[in-house]
């Protein structure tokens, strides 16, 4: 059996610290932490992380579209793609997330899934 390039991973298998409530179930509070599902590196991500998300991307092109094929349409007001590579193994990884606005300047940000490549090919 060959192993997939790029696997998706539900919140709750790569990240702690999410609050969930009537209506959501991984919404980011203050802060949350990303655990690499490849080598198991924790990352900490603060809500300002998501806010201040521009939309652009460190992939090369290529790499981008390959991500793109595999992440799923949002039917959110807004949706954003946050993509990294991980600092200890290099995993290219996408965090797909909603940002829902809740008044004048307010967002409330929900994490849908955590797309991870295996490697160099990805």
């Amino acid at each position: 059996m060959q192993k997939r390039l790029i696997e998706q991973f539900s919140p709750d298998q790569v990240f702690h610290g999410l609050l969930a409530g009537e209506g959501f179930s991984s919404r980011v509070g203050a802060a949350c932490i990303y655990h690499c599902p490849r080598c198991r590196h924790r990352i900490r991500f603060r809500w300002q992380s998501f806010y201040q998300w521009d939309g652009a991307s460190c992939f090369t092109r290529a790499r981008r579209r390959r991500f793109d094929d595999m992440t799923p349409a949002l039917a959110a007001e807004e949706q954003g793609a946050f993509d990294f590579f991980c600092p200890t193994c290099g995993a290219p990884t996408r965090i797909i997330f909603s940002a829902n606005r809740q008044g004048i300047a307010a967002y409330q940000f929900d994490l849908y899934a955590a797309l991870v490549g295996a490697g160099a090919l990805t």
